[in-house]
Order: C-alpha cells, then sequence, then structure tokens
C-alpha cells in the first residue's frame, strides 16, 4: 500500500491518504490533485510543487530579545518574514503578514506564543517572555 498526498493549487498538502492508485486517483474533490509521498512527511514537513514532493524548509526570521517589559510599550519584533506567511496572535487572532515583520507589546506580564506558517515553511512557534517593569 502507498501513501498519497490529497493537496491544492498551491502545494498544500490537506490531507494524506494510504491505498491503491487507483483508489488514491478518485479521493481529490474540486481542485485538489494527488501525489505520491513518502512515510514519515505529511503536511507538517511536505509540501507540492509541480507534482514533486518537497521537504519544507525553517523561517530565517531576524528577532530581538524574546523577553520584554509589560508596559505596553516594549516591543518584541520578529523580520524577515516572506509575504503571505500567516501569523497568529496569543489572543487568536489571525493576519497576514505583508510589509516583512510584525511588532508585539503587552501590558500584562506572561509568556505568548506566535505561529507562523507559510508554504514553503516548516510552521513555527516563538515565545515572548513579558516581565513586569520594575
Amino acid at each position: 500500500m502507498k501513501r498519497w498526498a490529497i493537496y491544492y493549487p498551491d502545494g498544500r498538502i490537506g490531507r494524506v491518504y494510504s491505498g491503491t492508485e487507483d483508489e488514491a486517483l478518485i479521493q481529490p474533490q474540486g481542485e485538489e490533485q494527488v501525489a505520491e509521498i513518502s512515510d514519515g512527511l505529511d503536511d507538517s514537513t511536505a509540501y507540492i510543487i509541480g507534482g514533486q514532493v518537497v521537504l519544507k524548509q525553517p523561517f530565517t526570521f531576524q528577532m530581538s530579545n524574546p523577553q520584554i517589559v509589560a508596559d505596553g510599550m516594549d516591543e518584541f519584533v520578529v523580520g524577515n518574514i516572506p509575504a503571505g506567511t500567516v501569523i497568529q496572535w496569543p489572543d487568536g487572532q489571525i493576519d497576514e503578514v505583508t510589509d516583512g515583520e510584525v511588532r508585539f507589546s503587552v501590558d500584562l506580564p506572561g509568556t505568548y506564543t506566535l505561529r507562523f506558517s507559510a508554504i514553503p515553511y516548516l510552521d513555527e512557534e516563538v515565545t515572548i517572555e513579558a516581565v513586569s517593569a520594575t
């Protein structure tokens, strides 16, 4: 039995199917397509381009210090973000990065996580520690 990636035109893998080629070819719906995928690969580690499975690469962010003062003014800055990257903020809001950077500040101490996702990159989480002003 082989494994098949059911993927979208932009290369995102929607799901992985195990079965025969004949069965796999009837799995796609709408604009989805199918490509054979190796064991150990899935939507978190690979994408499809030109019908070929390609490994995702890590982001190459430029980041400031991940510890900020929780005063609403001190900022954590992430730069070198590819256009089209999706960021999920700690409150669950999702935005698309269009200008290459994001800035984060808070006024409550705590640990906060930003989640980044884009093809052809591995999803990445960045943790920020906001400490009380002394």
